[in-house]
Order: structure tokens, then C-alpha cells, then sequence
């Protein structure tokens, strides 16, 4: 884990550190902190808007940071917060998972001097190129006509249906990107303690995934908190869904524990509208579920991909495409539902026990306005965790509040049946 990403002009490099007292401090991995007053989420969106740049912008240090918050006036077996702070390059959520538990594992064992360092030194490629691009020879034709449907969404981001306030980061170092960078605001929930275990048998009696009530339940909180003239009936949302690429590149050397940024994104949109009045609620949970499996067909995803791949390895066209982002917004919403932790939540025969997590994602120069990610550990809780630059604070935090109210509702078997409609659903919120 001692790494740290160094920029040489256009290129990056990962650099492998050796422990050494004189040159490097064992503050720049891991920090314990005592708390008294402040709450542990103040501390993570102040750290998570600080510049991540060193040495004149050449150098984003470190890669990983472990921070341990206690409160030494609680008792021995009050909750305390292990966080990982990591940067841009590995943070897509499963690689926090995979360092979370190996950092748990080390610590708490009784020898750790056999065992190796838990991350790879091995640099593994951008995602890009191990992609395969689809349609043949059909395919710069294809990306073609998609980058100009690219362009045109991103036009459609300066009238956003949910009202956002920009707050620019001014004390950041000078780099050679011209680029400003934003605050992020960050709020974190948890539901019931025992609301995985109502909802997964709703999910199986209902012949749906568990994404599709989360999903359903995101579109109807949008509907409601920012609703439109027309609000009989719930129009199609787009909403970016990122999922993991770990799996989807059988031929490449990525692996269930490779630590990186190895997601992939594509957007879920409902292909018609529907009626509050008539709809079934499950019925909305399986369309989205369905729509969800479709965008993550073989050749809608790498589609999507390698178009933005393309940009991304054109300078002049992503620069052409930077201006059209409205202060650095790419989209509109996001939801990643991670999934549980697939580890085993106890430590030390027991001792010490992951009690939830949360995954947030502070992209504040090229960012999505509001991303919500979920997770679960144990098969107890969701644990919520929003990054947003909304107009205001009680708005967001009425909206995420809103949010987990609906999912703890379709949970409800006894409230929420296979005949309930969305707007039977939406009543039992007033």
C-alpha cells in the first residue's frame, strides 16, 4: 500500500515505496484520531474536498490512507470508524471493500510477519484498451453517430430537473490542467437494522433483483421531491449506473481482488412513461431490473465505453467536449447498488466486527451532480452514502430521507403487495 501516482507531463506513474523513517512518515498511510465534539462525517468531506495534489501538482500522494476515529470517553466496546481514503485511480467501490478487509485481517492477526503486503505491485492497464470494440468495421460509424448523442445529453445538463449550486474550490495548487474543481457535499444513512432480511424475500417472491426496488424506489423519490408539471405519470429519468468490469474481461489479467478503478458506466432510462394511478410497484421494480440487464448486454457496454474512451484518448476532442460540461457536470444523477460486503464481517474470533460501510465517490472536477451508492454488510442494514452539490442541504437531506422511507415501505410485505400500485405506495408516504 505504499504507493503514490506521479505526473511527468502527459503521463502517470506508479511508484512502489520502501518503508524509510528519514523519507517517509507513517502519517501519510495511516492517522488515528481522538473525537469529541466532531462527527466522523465533517471529517470525511473535509478531507475528501482537499487538494490531492503535491510538488507543484506532479504528485497525487498517497494512493491509500487508513484513518482510525475513536473516542477515548466511550466505553471499550462502543463502535468506533475505520476510513479509507484512496484516490481517484482505485476508488470504484470494490477495491475499498478488498483493502478494508485485508487491513482488518493484518491487524488483527496475532502474525502478521509471514504474510505478504496485501496489494499487488503488478500495474495493470487502463481499462480501455482491454475493452474489445464491437459492430466490426460498422464501429467508427456507430461511435460516430454516438458521440454526437453524447454531446447533445451533455447540452441537456445546463436546465437540470434537480436544482444544484456550484461551490468552486479556489485554494487548490495551480497544475497544467485548466480546470476548476467544486465542493461536494456528502450524506450518509443506514436503514433498519433488519431491512436486507425483509427485503430479499420480497425480491425473490417478486421474481426481481434487489436492484429493482432500489432502483424503482430512486426514480419515485425524484418524482416526488422534484416533480414535473405533468405529475399523473412517471417520466423517463436517466440515471448512470456503473458495474463492475472485473468479470466482463475474461481475457484480460484483472482478477476478483484486483485493486483499481474497474467499473464501467452506463445510463438505465425507463423507454416510456407510466401511469402513478395504475402501475404495480413490482411492476416498476422488474422493468427497471430489466432495463438494468439490458444496458449491461455484451455490446451496449462496451459501446459506451469505448466512445468515451475514444475521447478521453484525443485531446483536442475531450477538450472540444470539456467545454460543453456545465461547470464540470456529466450527468445528472448516479447510483452504483455495490452489493454486500463479500467478506466475512468478523475479525479476531469475533473481537472486532464490521458493523455497516459506507462508499461515497468525491469527483469534483468532472462530476455527476448527485451519486448515491449502496451497500451492506452482514446481511443487516443498507447503508446510504449521497455525494451531491445540490441548491440546499435540507433539500438533499429530505430527499435521501424520502428515499430510505419508500425502500423500508416496499420491504413492508404486509404494506407493500404484489397489487400495490405506485400511487397507493406514494399515499402511504404522506
Amino acid at each position: 500500500m505504499r504507493t503514490r501516482l506521479r505526473a511527468d507531463g502527459n503521463r502517470y506513474f506508479l511508484d512502489n515505496l520502501q518503508y524509510n523513517c528519514e523519507q517517509l512518515s507513517s502519517d501519510l498511510f495511516f492517522s488515528s484520531i481522538e473525537i469529541s465534539n466532531e462527527c466522523w462525517q465533517d471529517i470525511v468531506e473535509r478531507r475528501c474536498n482537499q487538494d490531492p495534489y503535491s510538488n507543484n501538482g506532479t504528485i497525487i500522494f498517497p494512493m491509500f490512507h487508513f484513518m482510525l476515529l475513536y473516542n477515548s470517553q466511550q466505553s471499550d466496546d462502543q463502535l468506533f470508524h475505520l476510513i479509507l481514503f484512496q484516490n481517484h485511480c482505485v476508488s470504484d467501490g470494490i477495491s475499498g471493500l478488498i483493502l478494508i478487509h485485508e487491513f482488518l485481517t493484518l491487524a488483527t492477526i496475532s502474525n502478521s510477519l509471514e504474510i505478504s503486503e496485501p496489494l499487488n505491485t503488478e500495474i495493470l492497464p487502463l481499462l480501455g484498451p482491454l475493452i474489445p470494440r464491437p459492430f466490426g468495421l460498422f464501429y467508427h460509424i456507430i461511435a460516430s453517430i454516438g458521440k454526437q448523442i453524447f454531446k447533445r445529453e451533455i447540452r441537456q445538463l445546463a436546465h437540470p430537473r434537480i436544482p444544484v449550486e456550484s461551490i468552486p474550490l479556489n485554494n487548490c495548487q495551480s497544475t497544467r490542467f485548466t480546470v476548476q474543481r467544486y465542493k461536494m457535499k456528502f450524506l450518509f444513512a443506514s436503514s433498519s437494522s433488519n431491512l436486507y432480511s425483509k427485503l430479499h424475500p420480497q425480491c425473490r417472491l417478486h421474481g426481481v433483483t434487489l436492484n429493482g426496488p432500489l432502483m424503482g424506489c430512486l426514480l419515485l423519490a425524484i418524482h416526488h421531491c422534484f416533480p414535473l408539471v405533468n405529475n399523473t405519470r412517471l417520466k423517463p429519468f436517466g440515471i448512470g449506473t456503473q458495474f463492475n468490469m472485473r468479470s466482463r474481461l475474461p481475457q484480460s489479467p484483472l482478477t476478483p481482488s484486483s485493486v483499481g478503478f474497474y467499473v464501467g458506466t452506463g445510463e438505465v432510462k425507463l423507454k416510456r412513461s407510466l401511469s402513478i394511478q395504475s402501475t404495480q410497484f413490482w411492476s416498476l421494480a422488474h422493468y427497471c431490473m430489466t432495463d438494468t440487464q439490458n444496458q449491461l448486454k455484451r455490446h451496449g457496454v462496451p459501446l459506451t465505453m469505448n466512445i468515451f474512451g475514444d475521447v478521453l484518448g484525443n485531446e483536442r476532442e475531450f477538450d472540444e467536449v470539456r467545454q460543453l460540461f456545465p461547470e464540470g457536470r456529466q450527468s445528472e444523477f448516479g447510483f452504483s447498488n455495490i452489493g454486500k460486503y463479500p467478506f466475512s464481517c468478523k475479525y479476531n474470533v469475533g473481537e472486532v466486527q464490521l458493523q455497516g460501510i459506507h462508499v461515497v465517490n468525491n469527483m469534483s472536477v468532472y462530476r455527476t451532480s448527485t451519486n448515491i451508492f449502496i451497500t451492506c454488510a452482514d446481511n443487516k442494514q443498507l447503508d446510504f452514502a449521497m455525494a451531491h452539490d445540490m441548491e440546499s442541504d435540507e433539500m438533499a437531506q429530505d430527499f435521501l430521507d424520502y428515499y430510505l422511507r419508500l425502500i423500508e415501505i416496499c420491504a413492508d410485505s404486509e404494506r407493500c403487495k404484489s397489487e400495490t400500485t405506485i400511487d397507493e405506495l406514494l399515499k402511504m408516504m404522506e
